[in-house]
């Protein structure tokens, strides 16, 4: 039996959209809950309970598919599928889960080809962060594969799901194994019928799944293997793949369980980026004269400057979100945070104390979905938010009215920001278009196009009259805002770049990236200064302090660094979240750092 469109389930919580797939012994639908919200309901098939062969068996059938959601409750993870409840509708046990809006990578790989090595180590390095995690729990997913890994539609973010193989483990101890596995993917050891295991299994699975995504080949079986096929190494059918990764995925998938990595961690280790630097030399056109500084001006030498204090200390943890940080603003005045949440609300909080001052988007009023970028306004007492249900509001801080909603961009409003003087606000969207906005009439005056991929950035020049724009197109954009004009683009990272910030004096501007790194660059001649590595993942939000030479950035890897402009080097490193960084902000005098993290919390810093 096939459940229609309309079908209420579990005392009408939830209702039947439409069928999504079905498998081997289980069937999953799209549904919505009491809230309007999208799930996926995961059940078994009706005939494979009733099927003679299966009658016997059906309870353990029940217990086992009841058994795949505890697992997947214990592992909260942002790239491990969440869970929203189990329940039995009639004799069918069901599962509802977060939908996931977006392509799993078999159906990526196959709609765009090869995919880029650094977005497919991008990919492989986040699941294996969830794999991490699945690990620690005591368990293995046993099911690696492209199919079984979601890419959020529009968003460099993978989620691992379908768990239900997944098995508890104790290392090395020798257990039985189910017959399913995939081939190409499974470890010799799943061609047993009683092996030990480790994370040795899932290693070997994960560098099969980085191997297809880069050669678009899935590997020789284990047991041809075994039988003297051989396996290619994946720069056979792709020349273009780093010796560093093709050495990583022949080590993950080696034969012999003992000599691969075992554990996770130790195999992403390998594929960890080469420290060599790549500067970039080209030179900007002639618009640039545009710009801040006179051509014959000669940007000073960079000179080493000796910091007097560099410990900086976690004073204070805000919690209040009920979902992820995505956005943080420090008032002008130094007095205000304002946080921006995945739970579609933004706060205000006092530096000071940390004490919630208010809540904005509550009850009847607000965003439909998660407030993406907040800003201040420099001079008026407003708050600008941008959110991915495509609109952006203007609010009253002191009151905390919400004074207009501005509709125009088609898709995600990711980044906004006020210009120096109040009187203009951009906005970059996943429609890959970036709007300018009269405040005072809340009127679009101008849409710049050129980007290929979402904006994921903007920001503004001391003097106002230039903008930079980061995009998933891996470029940096700079326009004279007066004419709407494209004056030049900057390229030199290698995947997404997320974030950018001027520096105060406008010499300088910062960028961060999937790509792992920041890159400066000095504005007058166009050039790539150098490039900051450190963070092992997305570098997400960058932030310069207003009085000394100093950058913070904030990253996938739980960890924000504050890196010395003048000498490229790396400060210190503040590790008190538990989960991605997803926004960071200096205050005015450049004492205190302010930062929010998908562990739903805002952490206050100072130096001490």
């Amino acid at each position: 039996m096939v459940w229609n469109p309309g079908k209420l389930l579990f005392g009408g919580r939830y209702i039947i959209e439409s069928q999504l797939g079905e498998g081997g012994i289980g069937i999953t639908y799209l549904a919505r809950n009491q809230r309007n919200e999208l799930r996926v309901i995961k059940t078994l098939k009706e005939e494979i309970l009733n099927n003679p062969a299966w009658i016997l068996h059906r309870n353990k059938l029940r217990q086992d598919f009841r058994d795949e959601a505890v697992r997947l409750a214990v592992c909260h993870h942002p790239h491990v599928v969440q869970i929203e409840t189990i329940f039995d509708e009639g004799n069918l046990p069901c599962i509802v889960m977060e939908y996931i809006e977006g392509e799993d990578l078999g159906q990526r790989l196959k709609r765009v080809g090869i995919l880029p090595e650094a977005e497919a180590v991008l990919y492989i390095h986040q699941i294996g962060d969830a794999l991490t995690l699945i690990h620690s729990k005591g368990l293995l997913h046993r099911d690696l594969k492209p199919r079984n890994i979601m890419i959020r539609i529009d968003k460099p973010e993978a989620v691992l799901i379908d768990f239900g193989i997944a098995r508890e483990f104790i290392p090395n101890a020798i257990q039985r194994h189910t017959v399913y596995r995939t081939p190409g993917f499974a470890p010799p050891e799943q061609y047993e019928l009683e092996a030990p295991r480790g994370e040795y299994i899932d290693i070997y699975a994960l560098a099969a799944t980085l191997y297809n995504l880069l050669t678009a080949v899935v590997p020789t079986n284990a047991d041809d293997r075994r039988h003297n096929i051989t396996l290619e190494p994946p720069q056979f059918f792709n020349p273009h793949i780093s010796n560093r990764v093709n050495q990583a995925i022949m080590r993950g998938m080696d034969l012999e369980s003992t000599y691969r990595p075992q554990s996770v961690q130790e195999w992403l280790n390998l594929l960890d980026s080469d420290p060599r630097e790549n500067v970039a030399s080209a030179p900007f056109p002639s618009a640039i004269t545009l710009l801040t500084q006179p051509p014959e001006r000669v940007a000073p030498t960079p000179v080493p400057v000796v910091m007097e204090h560099h410990n900086w200390r976690c004073v204070q943890t805000l919690r209040g979100h009920s979902s992820m940080v995505n956005a943080i603003a420090i008032s002008p005045d130094g007095q205000l945070i304002a946080s921006g949440s995945n739970d579609n609300t933004i706060k205000i909080w006092q530096l000071n104390n940390g004490k919630l001052l208010r809540h904005l988007g509550r009850w009847f009023s607000g965003h439909s979905s998660m407030v993406h970028s907040v800003a201040f306004s420099p001079y008026d007492q407003l708050l600008t938010s941008g959110s991915w249900d495509n609109t952006i509001k203007i609010w009253q801080v002191n009151t905390g009215k919400e004074l207009t909603t501005l509709t125009g961009h088609t898709n995600w409003v990711n980044s906004v920001a006020f210009s120096p003087d109040g009187k203009l606000l951009a906005s970059g969207s996943a429609d890959s278009t970036i709007k300018i906005w009269q405040v005072h009439t809340n009127r679009e005056i101008q849409t710049f196009i050129g980007h290929t991929d979402s904006v994921w950035s903007v920001a503004w020049s001391q003097n106002g009259e230039i903008l930079a724009s980061g995009s998933a197109d891996y470029t940096i954009k700079l326009w004279h805002v007066n004419t709407g004009r494209e004056i030049t683009t900057l390229t030199g990272h290698s995947f997404f770049v997320n974030c950018i910030a001027w520096s105060q004096n406008g010499e300088m501007l910062a960028s961060g990236s999937s790509d792992n790194t920041i890159k400066l660059w000095q504005i007058r001649t166009g050039r790539e200064i150098c490039t900051l590595r450190g963070h092992s993942n997305s570098v997400s939000s960058i932030a310069w302090s207003q009085n000394e030479p100093i950058i913070a950035s904030g990253s996938w890897d739980y960890t924000i660094k504050l890196w010395h402009v003048n000498t490229g080097k790396e400060i210190t490193t503040l590790t008190d979240h538990t989960n991605y960084v997803r926004a960071i902000a200096f205050s005015p005098d450049g004492k205190t750092l302010v930062s929010g993290s998908d562990d739903d919390t805002i952490k206050i810093w100072r130096k001490e």
